[in-house]
């Protein structure tokens, strides 16, 4: 009977081991999964963060440029007030010339240089710049699409 209970417990034992050792084995299968998958994630972080800073340089860029788009468009509705205003001046002078019957040639001369004075160049650079601006905030918003 002994006899008969040792082997039960060899067997017991035998078994015991069999059991740790897929344990151990499993453990290990884990733990290798689990260092690839880190690896992975290590690899494609390396791989886009390049990338990522690259896009968030652009975007800076980008806002600046708007920023400054944003300076000479309030530059330019300056300028639109003052042609407004000078527009407003020659009506008002054809108005006055009307009443009156007689022309006044020194007024008229005013609102013609003021008129003359616009840099019509220089809002077509701002006009031109603000496109440039525009045009990739546009990109980056189809991106999003």
């Amino acid at each position: 009977m002994e006899d008969k209970k040792e082997l039960s417990e060899r067997e017991l034992l035998v078994a015991l081991e069999d059991v740790q050792r897929r344990s151990l084995r499993h453990a290990r299968v884990t733990t290798v999964v689990c260092l690839v998958i880190a690896a992975l994630l290590l690899l494609v972080t390396l791989l886009t963060l390049p990338r990522v800073v690259s896009a968030l340089n652009r975007l800076d860029d980008t806002l600046n440029n708007l920023e400054s788009a944003m300076e000479t468009l309030s530059s330019l509705e300056g300028a639109a007030g003052q042609l407004d205003g000078f527009m407003k001046d020659v009506n008002s002078l054809g108005n006055a010339a009307t009443q009156l019957g007689d022309l006044d040639i020194d007024t008229l001369n005013k609102g013609i240089r003021d008129i003359s004075n616009i840099d019509f160049d220089r809002l077509n650079q701002a006009i031109n710049d603000l496109s440039d601006v525009i045009q990739p905030l546009a990109r980056f918003a189809n991106l999003f699409n």
